[in-house]
């Protein structure tokens, strides 16, 4: 096998990471408990509000990224770049759905309420999605503000501030943070997938 393909190998094998450690950890905690027909919605909050987790998760894909990068030749690794912020925002859209499924498992796939809540209070399964579109958008801009458009930034910024209402307003009063904290990721969310219009070309005289 070649240096290269080493390379790939492991930086394939720490993108598996923020899937595999959480599911493992889950069914940990599913046994501990008692395992039943649907996930206790007390494991997915503890899976999803696990900020070590979040770190290890997060750091094994920056890691991975590097390796990958290093792995690549020095022409190459423009375009590498480019094919790591699409495969960041397919990883980032994957969790999301993950995360959306296993709240809505674990409330019996009835009470959309009770999932909601789970959802947007398991903060960093909202956070960590949102960790990889941001980072996508680092390496393909290559940190140049510019190539960010208005609609993404604030889509970004929209899903970040979803954690620091929980936190902050949520400690306060529950409801109000659980409120502020789904308009910002219905914004976020809105920002992301709405197309941004192309500017138009100069008309000629």
């Amino acid at each position: 096998m070649s240096i290269r393909g080493r390379y790939e190998d492991v930086s394939t094998a720490l993108y598996l990471v923020p899937v595999v450690v959480p599911v493992v950890y889950a069914l940990v905690l599913w046994a501990q408990s008692g395992l039943s027909v649907t996930l206790p919605s007390s494991v997915y909050l503890s899976v999803t509000r696990d900020p070590f987790l979040f770190i290890g998760a997060s750091l094994a894909v920056m890691l991975g990224i590097v390796i990958e990068v290093n792995g690549t030749e020095p022409k190459a690794r423009p375009a590498k770049l480019i094919s790591l912020g699409g495969t960041l925002q397919s990883m980032a859209v994957a969790s999301l759905v993950v995360v959306a499924v296993a709240a809505l498992y674990a409330n019996g796939f009835t009470d959309l309420t009770g999932a909601a809540t789970d959802f947007i209070v398991g903060r960093y399964g909202l956070v960590f999605p949102a960790t990889l579109v941001l980072l996508s958008y680092l390496i393909t801009v290559r940190f140049r503000l510019p190539g960010l458009t208005r609609m993404q930034a604030g889509a970004t910024v929209a899903m970040l501030l979803v954690p620091v209402s929980l936190y902050e307003i949520g400690k306060r009063q529950t409801a109000v943070g659980v409120g502020v904290a789904f308009v910002f990721l219905v914004i976020g969310v809105a920002l992301y997938l709405y197309p941004e219009k192309a500017p138009s070309p100069p008309k000629q005289e």
